[in-house]
């Protein structure tokens, strides 16, 4: 995990907020880039790539599935989005 991402993930983990480089948390949401990745609403934990199939979005991604215990990964092959080895396009998808 880079060290952007697990300072990003103990914030978040605690719901404090926090800012490094180009990703914030509010301690319930995080922004990679000013677009929302992570939503908590009602104690439901959704993910999105927020519009941009990077791999600093997966690494974020992965970072807070790791963070919240979940044995599953957002990854990409041939240019296509995959959570947990699913297509996937991207949308909004509860993880918890």
């Amino acid at each position: 995990m880079r060290v952007v991402t697990a300072q990003i993930m103990r914030a978040w983990s605690q719901g404090k907020s926090k800012k490094v480089g180009n990703t914030r948390t509010d301690g319930k949401n995080i922004w990679l880039y000013g677009n929302p990745i992570v939503r908590t609403v009602d104690g439901h934990v959704y993910i999105s790539d927020g519009g941009w199939q990077t791999a600093t979005t997966r690494e974020r991604l992965n970072g807070v599935l790791r963070t919240m215990g979940i044995k599953a990964h957002v990854s990409q092959r041939d240019y296509a989005l995959y959570f947990n080895d699913t297509p996937w396009d991207g949308s909004w998808l509860m993880v918890r």
